[in-house]
C-alpha cells in the first residue's frame, strides 16, 4: 500500500478518536435542568461536531504516541484545546466579526440558534475547557496549573485573542513580513503550538524535547497559514495581509520550504523518526487544498 494512503487512513482513525470523546463528553456532561440549558448544550453541540480536520487535538494524540504516552491521558487536553478552538470559530463568525452565513457546508451557529445563543455557546466552550483540565489532572497539582497556564496564554490576550485584535485594528495598513508573522503566531499558531507542548508534557517530556516540541509546533502552525497564502493566490486580492501579497508568489513558496526546514529539524532533535508528523509537514508543503 502507498505510504501516502497509510498515513492518511491512521489519521483518519486518530480524527475518529477525537470525534468520539468531543461527542461523548459534550453529550454526557451532567448539567442543571432546563430547557433553556439543553438548547445551549445543542448550540454546542452543533459546533463542536460540525466536521473538521480536528488538527490540534490530532497533534496532540501524534505526540503522545511519540513519546510513548498512552493517548487517553492526552485526549482531556486535546479536546480542551478543541473547545477553544470551536468557540473562536463560532464568535468568528458573528455578525460583529467576520458575519460569515456558512461554516463547512453547514449554516454558522447564530443562524441557527442566534446571535445571543451563539456567543453563549461559545462563551460556555471556553469556559468548559478549563473544567476538562481541572477535572481530568486534579491528581497532580502542577501538571493541572502548568496545563491551565499553558492553555490560557496561548487562547488569550498573549496568544489567539491578541492576535484577532491586531487583525481587526490592522485595518489596510501595509504590514511587513514580520508583522505578519507576529500577527499568525499569535492568531492561528498560539492554539497549534499549545496542542503539541501540552502533550509533550503531559507525557513527560524532558525541558529539551519540550522546548523543540513547542518550536515544531510554532512551525508547523505558521507553515500552514504561509501554505494557505500559496493556495490562494490569484484566487482573491492578494492584500496587505498576505505573504503572496508582501513577498511574492514565489518569495511566500521559498519561505514556506524554509520553514518546514527548519520545523522538521525540531522534531528531528527529539526522534529519529516520527513518520506520522513528518508527514503532516509534507502534506503541508505540497497540500491543493
Amino acid at each position: 500500500m502507498d505510504l501516502a494512503i497509510q498515513l492518511d487512513k491512521e489519521m483518519a482513525l486518530r480524527v475518529q478518536t477525537v470525534n468520539q470523546f468531543v461527542e461523548n463528553y459534550l453529550s454526557e456532561m451532567p448539567l442543571p435542568q432546563g430547557a433553556a440549558i439543553a438548547e445551549l448544550r445543542k448550540s454546542m453541540l452543533y459546533s463542536a461536531t460540525n466536521g473538521g480536520k480536528r488538527f490540534r487535538p490530532v497533534l496532540s494524540v501524534l505526540v503522545a504516541e511519540l513519546l510513548g504516552c498512552p493517548i487517553e491521558k492526552v485526549l482531556p487536553f486535546a479536546t480542551a484545546v478543541e473547545l477553544i478552538h470551536t468557540y473562536s470559530l463560532i464568535h468568528d463568525d458573528l455578525p460583529c466579526m467576520d458575519n460569515d452565513d456558512m461554516r463547512r457546508g453547514k449554516p454558522t451557529n447564530h443562524k441557527v440558534f442566534g446571535e445571543d445563543f451563539a456567543l453563549l455557546a461559545g462563551d460556555a466552550l471556553l469556559t468548559e475547557a478549563f473544567m476538562l483540565i481541572a477535572q481530568n489532572y486534579a491528581e497532580n497539582g502542577f501538571l493541572m496549573g502548568r496545563l491551565t497556564q499553558m492553555i490560557a496564554e496561548a487562547a488569550g490576550i498573549r496568544g489567539m485573542v491578541g492576535g484577532q485584535a491586531i487583525d481587526l485594528r490592522a485595518g489596510q495598513k501595509q504590514m511587513t513580513k514580520e508583522e505578519l508573522e507576529h500577527l499568525h503566531r499569535l492568531k492561528t499558531g498560539a492554539l497549534i503550538r499549545v496542542s503539541v507542548e501540552g502533550a509533550a508534557v503531559i507525557a513527560g517530556a524532558k525541558p529539551s524535547e519540550v522546548e523543540s516540541l513547542r518550536k515544531f509546533g510554532e512551525g508547523l502552525g505558521l507553515a500552514f497559514q504561509v501554505a494557505d497564502d500559496v493556495l490562494d493566490h490569484g484566487e482573491k486580492d492578494q492584500d496587505v495581509r498576505s505573504f503572496t501579497g508582501i513577498i511574492g508568489l514565489e518569495g511566500t513558496k521559498k519561505y514556506l520550504e524554509e520553514i518546514s526546514t527548519s520545523t522538521l529539524a525540531e522534531l528531528h532533535k527529539v526522534s529519529a523518526e516520527a513518520p506520522m508528523l513528518e508527514y503532516l509537514i509534507s502534506f503541508n508543503t505540497s497540500r491543493k487544498h
